[in-house]
């Protein structure tokens, strides 16, 4: 095939210089959500100022649900380009684009082929689930990227025995990203090798050696936690988190078509060729054939998508580390059905998407989707009046808002804590001012106006926005601030 983009060197810094561009473009001002953003960024920071890096902290309180490895470096870019927005996505950018690489890097292991090796790269960009994704600072984008290494080490090690040795590291490390999650590569390598009667290949030292550095590194943190903690880390991690979220909750009869929902309604254009590449891959990989690599390829998306599938709580970016999978068998798939001078145009249409989508997110002023729009705007632009007039040993009052939102992004961006706890009742709250008039509160400004009206000249609004109300008792009114010159101001971007 002869085309001036089918050339290695071009392709690899094409793909890396513009996932780059779309990953972290528009970033310096978009701000992170309130949920799971904040909150692993509030975890980072906190692993910033203690120097801890084993005991993992929230709001102070130990904090067991996620190993740390994502934390620690989020908190390098904290300490490298201070602690902001900006940083709490970038690791996870950098990852991304290292997934990207690490697929065409595969396949092209695989197959030889340019085109297949740069259609796999496309596929897994588009649709945009894995590009929104990769613009937030979320643990599931390290946990793909490690998973996807694992499998590369283990293909490399077919020729080369000691990469066994980075398949174990990088399932280390993918165990350190997301716990038991990570533990995918160990698990379908393991039926592979039995499915493929690689008997001595299960007890070759390699092997044996990379399978210890997985089980030993990756469950460092644990061990370090229940040496620490005790029982109480193993109640919380394994049993109230891992346990419930995926037996607990919901009791739909259906649950287990969660996943097939969202690939019915998100993976298109490509759902067919990839329902059919899977098709064809299993046949090569158990009858035909019975191809090794068609069928390492076939176990990779399928079991994680089953064993996932049994899990009731369902989100489709928990399937991230099978999209690298999927994207290679579509890739390939289509390749087949493709002449050399349709995969020429195919290939330069690909490449003038991707430089569109690049100029698209940093060229425009459009909002599309949930990371190319402003996020924790409204907390953001309250944090330094929060800061100045709550002293740190006082929890903001919440009033009519909800237990979580938007108290995260406030400790992120304001370094204040806000109150779990809800008053929902208006005189319960003139109560509490009554006994604490100092003490400043949140609400939605909907709720505030209600308030002002019902109590005239009690209530003391220090600042506002179209969504927020932070006030206090007006008997409180002399000692609000507005002069921020003898202070740092906390994190607004």
């Amino acid at each position: 095939m002869n085309s001036a983009l089918n050339n290695k060197n071009l392709q690899i810094s094409f793909l890396i210089f513009s996932s780059l561009l779309i990953f972290l473009g528009r970033q310096l001002d978009t701000g992170i959500t309130n949920f799971d953003d904040a909150y692993y960024a509030q975890k980072a920071k906190e692993v910033l100022e203690s120097g801890s890096l084993w005991l993992i902290t929230f709001a102070g309180a130990p904090a067991f649900d996620n190993p740390p490895l994502p934390f620690w470096l989020t908190a390098l870019a904290f300490r490298v380009f201070g602690v902001s927005s900006y940083a709490a996505i970038f690791s996870s950018a950098l990852f991304a684009t290292g997934i990207v690489f690490m697929t065409y890097r595969l396949s092209l292991l695989l197959y030889k082929d340019y085109w297949v090796a740069f259609a796999s790269a496309f596929v897994l960009l588009f649709p945009g689930m894995f590009v929104d994704s990769s613009r937030r600072g979320m643990v599931d984008i390290p946990l793909a990227f490690f998973v996807t290494l694992a499998f590369y080490a283990f293909f490399k090690s077919r020729d080369f025995k000691p990469w066994y040795l980075i398949f174990g590291l990088a399932t280390a490390c993918a165990i350190l990203s997301k716990s038991v999650l990570g533990l995918f590569p160990l698990t379908i390598v393991g039926v592979f090798l039995i499915l493929s009667r690689q008997w001595k290949e299960i007890i070759n030292p390699w092997f044996l050696s990379g399978c210890m550095i997985a089980l030993l590194l990756g469950f460092s943190w644990h061990f370090v936690n229940w040496q620490h903690y005790g029982q109480s880390f193993i109640d919380s991690h394994f049993g109230g988190l891992i346990i419930n979220r995926s037996f607990g909750g919901t009791k739909e009869p259906f649950y287990f078509l969660g996943y097939t929902k969202d690939f019915l309604k998100n993976y298109w254009p490509w759902l067919p060729f990839t329902l059919i590449g899977l098709t064809q891959f299993g046949k090569h990989g158990f009858f035909r054939e019975k191809d090794r690599v068609s069928l390492l390829l076939f176990l990779w998306p399928v079991l994680t998508f089953l064993v996932m599938s049994t899990s009731k709580n369902q989100t489709l970016r928990y399937l991230f580390m099978m999209f690298p999978a999927l994207a290679i068998i579509t890739a390939k798939t289509i390749s087949e059905w493709m002449g050399p001078d349709k995969k020429n145009q195919a290939l330069a249409i690909m490449t003038g998407i991707i430089a569109a989508t690049t100029l698209f997110v940093n060229a425009t002023p459009f909002q599309v989707k949930v990371t190319l729009a402003q996020n924790s705007k409204e907390v953001r632009e309250l944090a330094p009046v929060i800061n100045l007039n709550t002293p740190e040993n006082q929890a903001i009052g919440n009033y009519r808002l909800t237990p979580s939102n938007p108290s995260m992004a406030i400790l992120f961006y304001s370094n204040r804590v806000m109150e779990s706890s809800v008053i929902r009742n208006p005189e319960k709250l003139m109560t509490a001012l009554s006994f604490n008039p100092v003490k400043t509160w949140l609400s939605s400004i909907a709720e505030f106006n209600k308030l002002t009206t019902q109590y005239p000249n009690k209530l003391y609004l220090i600042q506002a926005n179209n969504k927020y109300a932070f006030f206090t008792s007006m008997e409180n009114r002399e000692n609000i601030r507005y002069d921020f010159s003898a202070m740092r101001l906390p994190v607004v971007k």
